[in-house]
């Protein structure tokens, strides 16, 4: 599975409670590197297992928890097409597992919930991002956050122009002439309408090829078309052509104009990134000014407390959270007491500041995991509220 949505981080963390292991490795998308994959991952399921011994698993809970994933290790294809990043999740269900096009650190969390906080960038201001490169020879699709690009197949797509050529019903516009000539058609143009016939030729090709691109653009996206942003690479007038076929809801204004041929993977990701910043940082420079704003009339439409922002999020009142990403807090909240407990081992219990994050995600508001010292006012955790 390469594409995550929001709506997937809810299914995973609405599951019911039991235990989930949350396994993050880099990976290698290419080069002898790429053998290093599984045995990365072995590793990580010896950390895994040897948590669930001491935990006073027996042996044989132990491996039957594990076999799905135990399982992967020796697929080689399964290897051989990752992204730059894997997060794998397992529970009494078996696995589920994801290709993230960007790196994160090694970790394994074994908890009573799936652990996502690593997967929230993708949600916020370096969130990720399409482009799809069109020219009549050739179609690139490439999946990209802020710092990371990734190539990636089109399943079912044309590779080109010439893949969907099929017979036609028009006849060799050179031979094409009027079968009523008068007196006066001396200045009948036989160039001037085989060009015609030509051009309406090509834009009925690209009609059918445009729209076998978007048809597999959507399916990649299992249909829905997704919400994240697709910026376009090509000649000028091929553009509007794809604007108009397309059915995918969230085509980017700008593109990048010229013959995307030319251009490497590295490069049209630079140019897409100039085009989206704007578009990913707006949202976020809003909230900031209006957090700076209540802050400094010290109304109630702030919040930098995590166990005050917690009931916020549980009733929908969060519009915009900020959170420290590499900050955890580990405990429980029960909402019938509103009441917050901390505990420093992970194991039982879940991070707070995910949870806080989902709820948030989940009710419609925005969620910015930044760098630490980046949060408004250098807080670990800081919300701006709707009323």
């Amino acid at each position: 599975m390469d594409t995550i949505t929001i709506q997937d981080i809810v299914e995973l963390i609405n599951k019911d409670e039991g235990t989930f292991i949350s396994i993050y490795l880099p990976t290698f998308r290419s080069g002898v590197d790429i053998r290093q994959n599984p045995v990365k991952f072995k590793q990580l399921l010896r950390e895994a297992e040897a948590s669930l011994y001491n935990m006073e698993w027996r042996k044989e809970e132990v491996e039957t928890f594990l076999k799905p994933a135990t399982e992967l290790i020796p697929e080689i294809k399964f290897w051989q097409n990752q992204s730059d990043g894997l997060a794998l999740f397992i529970d009494n269900d078996g696995i589920t597992y994801f290709r993230i096009p960007f790196e994160f650190k090694e970790s394994v969390t074994i908890s009573n919930k799936i652990y996502i906080k690593p997967l929230l960038p993708l949600f916020s201001g370096n969130g990720q991002f399409n482009i799809l490169a069109l020219s009549k020879n050739e179609v690139r699709f490439l999946r990209c956050t802020r710092q990371n690009v990734v190539e990636m197949e089109l399943e079912g797509a044309p590779s080109s122009m010439l893949d969907m050529q099929v017979e036609d019903d028009y006849e060799n516009p050179d031979t094409r002439t009027s079968l009523r000539l008068g007196s006066n058609d001396l200045v009948y143009n036989k160039a001037t309408q085989s060009q015609n016939v030509e051009d309406e030729y090509e834009k009925n090709e690209l009609t059918r090829y445009f729209r076998a691109l978007d048809e597999a653009l959507l399916n990649f996206h299992d249909g829905d078309g997704s919400n994240i942003p697709l910026v376009l690479a090509g000649v000028e007038y091929l553009i509007p052509i794809y604007r108009e076929k397309s059915n995918y809801p969230n085509i980017v204004k700008d593109f990048i104009r010229g013959n995307p041929e030319i251009l490497s993977s590295n490069e049209l990701h630079k140019l897409a990134w100039e085009i989206v910043e704007p578009y990913f940082l707006k949202e976020q420079k809003t909230a900031e000014e209006k957090y700076a704003q209540y802050f400094g009339q010290r109304n109630n439409l702030f919040l930098n407390k995590l166990e005050k922002i917690i009931p916020a999020a549980f009733n929908g009142q969060i519009e915009a959270l900020f959170i420290d990403k590499d900050s955890d807090q580990w405990g429980r909240f029960d909402h019938d007491k509103n009441k917050l407990e901390l505990i420093e081992d992970g194991n039982g219990a879940e991070d707070l500041m995910e949870y806080v994050s989902v709820l948030t995600l989940s009710r419609g508001g925005k969620v910015f995991a930044l760098e630490g010292g980046e949060v408004p006012n250098e807080e670990t955790v800081a919300a701006v509220l709707r009323y």
